[in-house]
């Protein structure tokens, strides 16, 4: 785990010296690296890389970079290759002259060219240069783990681990994109290959690009989902392999030089990567969990000490007070360059410093689990409801207009308002992880102006083109229904743009690796073909996963109702939060041109006189507020 840089002039204009700038970007993203760091640059072709290392395998100098190949090729990598020794293995013929992975892609590379992709199994984003195709090679894994960022102007590529890094250079300038900020108000994120910064574009998942002497040459995916037809497949077959599966990824997934942990929730899917870590280890595993200071509604404590106790985990726990809440407030928007509007980043913010505090460097974590077996009772409304939607679609327009406004009058905030005006428009029923203003309030409190430059916009248009993808996927006889596409969004949307997102940046603002066992790629190709009748069955959740854990896990673990990972945000901090947004609000108004000030404060209004509905709403306008106040100028 590590941070990388680089800049390619591959106009040959004049920089003045690229080695000050991949320092000063280094410098801008050390935090992901503190135990070394490095710069190489060829003056003549105008490459110039730099790295920010975290040692988590081979500890020693040989895994340093930028490192440099058997034919003149450089790399820099951020990440884990799990199955690089067997990937060693394979090459006897090699001289290896060091332990780390960062050398086995370097060779493979090599050797194989980019092809070497459909080789590593592992978290990743990485640059080559080229030397022979004088040309630079860069790539993401495939599900998203790893961060990349680039920019292109005036004849210079640039790349970084981190937005912020970016920002270091002198050509690159923070202005907004507001395209990204109109759907950034919907999803409380952003979908690659948008960042909230015009002409700062991020990797898409499972995307590899060239750059070469007139630009950037290549920009394509080397992965997608691979269905499998298992409809006809025995329960407890699928159930068995599942559970192997995610044996054998826990299994990869604790390879390291360093300590290993897990984060504790008390809930199924962490309490199951712990369950299966202890079959593998010949000492106790470390757990970490945290709680709330009285206010014990907000964690799971007691579930994961239970489970620490079962499995005779070495536990931590870290009891969070108010004052821990107020003093992280200005230091979220720092972490978040590329803003994330989400609450729950702030236990895990905790959780990771706790794990660093006790020189714990790794951890494994459930996350990936709900997405991809339908884990959030919520989803079941919307497979119970998605024929109804389909009925109402199908009506004439007349009829679906009067439904739509009665219904507005009626209850606007019922499941069943939103069925109706969605199908009466033809938009698609499940948007997943828009978690933040509905089209019509978002358009609410625009400003005029802004309103009119976004009026040929509607974040449906982001869920449409997912859902084109999704529909061209080959499925092999296999018979696709209505949980096979919220799992899909899933793990297009849900899980690289928030959860692996907060938990790359979190993590790396702790200095520790995060690694999730359940988004194996193999793993998650299986998971995506399961059957929708097995991943909900019964009203239950995540049936399958359920059944498959039943050897490791106790019934009362894994039927118990879902809590979550909340934090008690009004009661601690919403005096704060409302006192910056009231007194910020008029200058903020002001100095974007983007918003309604008088709206905004109706929605203030609402939360001082007790509308629960509203908390995060007004989280959601503090976030935004101080990320503008940090990053824009």
């Amino acid at each position: 785990m590590c941070g990388i840089n680089g800049i390619y002039n591959f106009s040959g204009i004049a920089l003045r010296d690229e080695t000050r700038l991949i320092r000063q970007m280094n410098a801008a993203i050390a935090h992901r690296g503190p135990d070394d760091t490095g710069i190489w640059s060829d003056p003549r072709q105008g490459i110039c890389l730099g790295h920010q290392r975290l040692s988590i395998l081979d500890l020693t100098s040989a895994g340093h970079q930028p490192m440099m190949g058997r034919h003149g090729s450089v790399v820099v990598f951020n990440g884990e290759i799990y199955n690089f020794r067997s990937l060693r293995d394979s090459m006897p013929d090699e001289r290896f002259l060091s332990d780390s992975d960062t050398e086995v892609l370097h060779v493979a590379y090599d050797r194989q060219g980019e092809h070497c992709l459909d080789e590593f199994n592992g978290m990743f984003a990485f640059a080559i240069w080229d030397a022979q195709k004088e040309e630079l090679f860069l790539a993401r894994d495939r599900i998203g783990k790893k961060p990349l960022y680039y920019t292109t102007a005036g004849g210079v590529f640039a790349f970084s681990s981190e937005i912020k890094a970016l920002l270091t250079l002198p050509w690159v300038r923070a202005e907004l994109d507001e395209e990204a900020l109109y759907h950034f108000l919907t999803f409380n994120g952003l979908m690659a290959p948008q960042t909230m910064f015009r002409n700062i574009h991020k990797f898409h998942p499972g995307y590899k690009m060239r750059v070469g002497k007139q630009g950037i040459k290549a920009y394509e995916p080397y992965w997608e989902i691979s269905y499998r037809n298992l409809d006809q497949t025995p329960a407890d077959e699928l159930e068995h392999y599942l559970l192997e599966e995610l044996r054998q990824s826990v299994r990869l997934r604790m390879v390291s030089d360093v300590p290993v942990g897990a984060f504790l929730s008390g809930g199924v899917d962490s309490s199951a990567i712990v369950g299966l870590m202890t079959e593998q280890s010949s000492i106790p595993v470390t757990t970490y969990s945290i709680g709330f200071e009285n206010a014990a509604g907000y964690d799971e404590l007691e579930h994961a000490r239970g489970i620490a106790r079962q499995f005779n985990t070495r536990h931590h726990e870290k009891m969070v007070r108010p004052d821990d809440l107020r003093d992280l407030l200005p230091k979220i928007v720092e972490i978040f360059d590329e803003p994330l509007a989400d609450a729950t980043a702030i236990p895990i913010y905790f959780i990771s410093q706790l794990a660093r505090e006790n020189r714990t460097i790794v951890v494994l974590t459930g996350d990936g689990a709900d997405e991809l077996f339908c884990g959030y009772r919520h989803w079941q409304q919307y497979a119970r409801f998605y024929p109804y939607y389909r009925l109402f679609a199908g009506l004439p327009a007349t009829l679906k207009r009067t439904a739509v406004s009665l219904f507005r009058h009626f209850d606007e905030s019922s499941p069943f308002y939103e069925l109706l005006s969605r199908a009466a428009i033809g938009q698609e029923f499940f948007w997943g992880g828009a978690s933040g203003f509905k089209e019509a309030t978002k358009k609410s409190f625009l400003s005029r102006a802004y309103a009119e430059r976004m009026a040929a916009l509607d974040s449906h248009q982001l869920i449409a083109r997912l859902r084109a993808q999704f529909e061209q996927l080959p499925l092999h006889g296999r018979h696709s229904g209505y949980a096979d596409w919220m799992s899909f969004l899933g793990l297009k949307h849900i899980i690289p743009d928030r959860f692996l997102y907060r938990a790359d940046r979190l993590g790396m603002a702790n200095s520790i690796e995060i690694r999730t066992p359940f988004l194996d790629y193999g793993l998650v190709n299986y998971a995506m073909s399961v059957p929708g009748g097995m991943k909900i069955r019964g009203g239950e959740p995540k049936y399958v996963l359920k059944k498959a854990l039943e050897p490791v896990l106790s019934r009362q673990t894994l039927y118990r109702r879902k809590q979550g990972f909340c934090v008690p945000l009004y009661e601690w901090t919403g005096d704060v939060i409302l006192n910056y947004v009231e007194q910020n609000l008029p200058r903020f108004c002001r100095d974007t041109g983007l918003f309604d000030e008088e709206r905004l404060r109706a929605q203030v209004r609402a939360t001082k006189a007790g509308n629960q509905n509203y908390i995060f709403t007004l989280w959601n306008i503090y976030f935004l507020m101080a990320w503008f106040r940090r990053w824009i100028p």
